[in-house]
């Protein structure tokens, strides 16, 4: 079994990896800040529900959408797929940071992987989206960075909800309302949850794609106006 991507799972997974993900909290400090979250039992729920009303039905669908259209060298569905998640990303805020952050994921790993065949399709991406025929999203970029590296599906949304989870806990942390231990244990209870959805996810169509988290959404439009934040979203 060749297990040569898990160098770059890791890789792409570590908070050194240039993908801006540092400066969001995803509602985190909002909701922080209006005392709705306040301890480690808080942060375990936001994660859990964020993951399963937001990132499972939502962002995994769309990065395992990014992965199929990849492998086929579709680059309209992959254009089709990108500007569907960006529609879905209804605050202004957190569209913006989706945006932002593929992008650095996309122009690094294109000069990462300068020498490899599958770097052809990631230019043809970009040129999309520097002639603004599609935005170049976090998961759909997150998809070009697995298939460029030879990272397997299951390991990918394995890589998402471990980087997705890993934010949010280190935002806790640097908010004050959590400490680097319980950091870790969290992440250890969150383990379970995460192994088993990355094994039993399976792809939906573009259709069946949805997310529901209003008040994650309503924190994060209260947010985009606070006159003093620590984080982007």
């Amino acid at each position: 079994m060749n297990t040569d991507h898990e160098f770059f799972l890791m890789q792409l997974a570590d908070s050194f990896f240039p993908s801006g993900m540092f400066g969001m909290s995803n509602g985190l400090e909002s909701l922080v800040k209006h005392q709705r979250i306040r301890n480690d039992k808080d942060v375990t729920s936001f994660i859990e529900r964020q993951i399963e009303f937001q990132l499972v039905p939502c962002d995994c669908m769309i990065f395992l959408a990014a992965i199929n259209a990849i492998e086929n060298k579709n680059i309209e569905e992959l254009v089709e797929i990108d500007n569907r998640f960006y529609t879905m990303r209804l605050i202004k805020e957190v569209r913006n940071a989706s945006v932002r952050s593929g992008s650095q994921i996309l122009n690094c790993v294109i000069q990462m992987a300068s020498d490899k065949k599958e770097n052809i399709i990631a230019k043809q991406f970009q040129k999309k989206i520097l002639s603004n025929k599609t935005p170049g999203t976090h998961p759909v970029c997150y998809a070009m960075a697995a298939n460029l590296f030879g990272i397997p599906p299951e390991s990918g949304i394995r890589m998402m909800l471990y980087s997705f989870s890993q934010n949010i806990i280190a935002a806790a942390i640097r908010l004050g309302i959590i400490d680097h231990i319980s950091g870790q244990k969290i992440l250890t209870l969150l383990s379970v949850k995460i192994n088993s959805i990355s094994k039993n996810i399976e792809k939906e169509s573009l259709d069946n794609i949805w997310q529901l988290t209003p008040l994650t959404d309503i924190f994060q439009m209260i947010h985009e106006h606070d006159s003093s934040k620590m984080f982007i979203t």
